[in-house]
């Protein structure tokens, strides 16, 4: 499935791996993911997990970053103005938008929910005008950003116009294709890049992101790359998974020192070499580094440090140490059931709810690197994953939402009955009766072996009756 744009503007600076002492935040961010449009724009699948991915390594990179979701335009311009007042004086500043994006008339517009924008038929005035009131130009964003005094400003365009909004006959004169947006000239101090070259289509990633957002974040948060690194990766990367449909580009005019994303490289101490040790009694080294990391990464999980923990359990998947698979295994589970007992509190509120819901964001997108797919623990906690998302959406009433997690977890936990159970609710909150019933009826069956699960779906099943 295609998905259209993800716009960000994101300033970057360094962050390392060892823990030095709070310095003042000198980065901010402002993340935006829509998702939930109307039929006439068309609903979308990863945008809203891309801009909970890229606030997360965000913050894992030193910002301070503020989280909206689906948003109109009036909320996106309330949030932007908010937003440019923290910008002066900062080394690096992001606006990050995931969403709908088309070109009108050769400018680049992001698409709000309910922006009631519908350019069939109109006149080319009338067409701007629309765009003008009712859509945002990115190219505002920009200059307002710019002004606001940062350093360094970055704007990242990653857009898949695959929306009926963006085939009408006037914006395909408009833009030359049916769909697409327009090269952007950054100003001084900029970085403009496309997840795309102008007027081509980006493609969906198989998992929870883009696949652009996906490689972006990779290499975000690999160290001794600067900006200009990051995207020449990204964009090599993104051109060998799509089998060359999809080749992104920049158009950079930074000045000053180099930006690094994740921390510039340290190179490594000289060392004497030592002796070769006698054949008859070799040596073996000590895992020390991934020692380390394994504790640090399982204190961050009890502490209740998601973001950082997850980022620790990427590193030690790299480290591969000895004994660092059962490390992973333990930081997974400790995360998995904090967001179970988080679910189970008796004065459950919204706030903790969005909490278990970002730590099952965060569990699933990062599960694929830390634990290959063939070991036995790897689909039980992405079961898990969903299966608690699931929860959460309920609890903050996205039923809709819910529903296509429970659909997610069911076939990567068939012996769960919770699972059945928790999808069984999601269809009645969606007034779905009869396709509730199949499920309680399923979860009944004695095959399972959770029998509170089975008298759960039981009780229920007699209530609907």
């Amino acid at each position: 499935m295609h998905r259209l744009l993800t716009a960000s503007l994101l300033l970057m600076a360094s962050f390392g791996l060892a823990r030095e002492p709070v310095a003042p935040v000198t980065r901010t961010a402002l993340v935006i993911g829509n998702a939930r449009y109307e039929q006439a724009a068309g609903p979308l699948r990863n945008t809203v997990n891309d801009a909970r991915a890229v606030a997360a390594t965000l913050k894992s990179l030193g910002f301070s970053v503020e989280l909206e979701e689906n948003v109109t335009r009036d909320q996106l311009l309330k949030a932007l103005l908010k937003f440019r007042g923290t910008v002066a004086g900062k080394e690096v500043a992001l606006f990050y938008f995931a969403g709908h994006g088309i070109t009108v008339a050769g400018s680049n517009y992001l698409l709000p929910l309910k922006s009631g924008y519908q350019p069939e038929g109109a006149d080319d005035v009338t067409l701007r005008l629309m765009a003008e009131t009712r859509l945002f130009n990115v190219e505002q964003a920009v200059a307002d950003l710019k002004s606001g005094g940062a350093q360094c400003n970055l704007v990242i365009l990653d857009a898949c116009r695959t929306t009926s909004l963006a085939r009408t006959g006037r914006t395909r004169d408009a833009s030359g294709t049916p769909g697409g947006l327009a090269e952007m000239k950054p100003p001084a101090g900029s970085l403009i890049a496309f997840a795309t070259d102008a007027g081509q289509t980006a493609l969906d990633g198989d998992g929870a992101n883009g696949l652009y957002t996906e490689e972006l974040l990779r290499h975000m948060r690999t160290p001794g790359l600067t900006i200009e690194q990051v995207f020449k990766r990204t964009r090599a990367a993104v051109l060998e998974r799509s089998s060359g449909q999809q080749i992104p580009a920049e158009y950079s005019r930074l000045v000053g020192e180099d930006v690094y994303l994740a921390g510039a490289a340290v190179a490594e101490p000289t060392m004497p070499k030592p002796e070769p040790a006698p054949v008859s009694a070799p040596v073996k080294a000590e895992p020390v580094v991934s020692a380390k990391l394994g504790e640090e990464m399982l204190k961050l999980a009890k502490q209740g440090h998601d973001v950082e923990c997850i980022e620790s359990l990427k590193l030690l998947a790299e480290a591969k140490g000895l004994g660092v698979t059962e490390q992973i295994v333990e930081g997974f589970q400790i995360l998995l059931e904090r967001v179970k007992d988080t679910l189970k509190k008796p004065d459950l509120k919204d706030s903790d709810a969005k909490a278990a819901l970002q730590t099952c964001d965060l569990v699933i997108a990062a599960l694929p690197e830390c634990l290959p797919g063939t070991h036995p623990k790897s689909n039980e906690f992405l079961a898990k994953a969903h299966n608690r998302r699931g929860d959460s959406l309920l609890v903050l009433g996205l039923a809709d939402e819910a529903l296509e997690a429970f659909n997610a977890a069911q076939p990567l936990a068939p012996d769960d009955a919770y699972v059945l159970y928790n999808r069984a609710r999601a269809h009645l909150a969606l007034g779905d009766v009869d396709n509730a019933r199949v499920d309680l009826q399923a979860a009944m069956d004695p095959k399972f072996k959770q029998p509170t699960a089975r008298a759960m779906a039981e009780k229920m099943l007699k209530e609907m009756k």
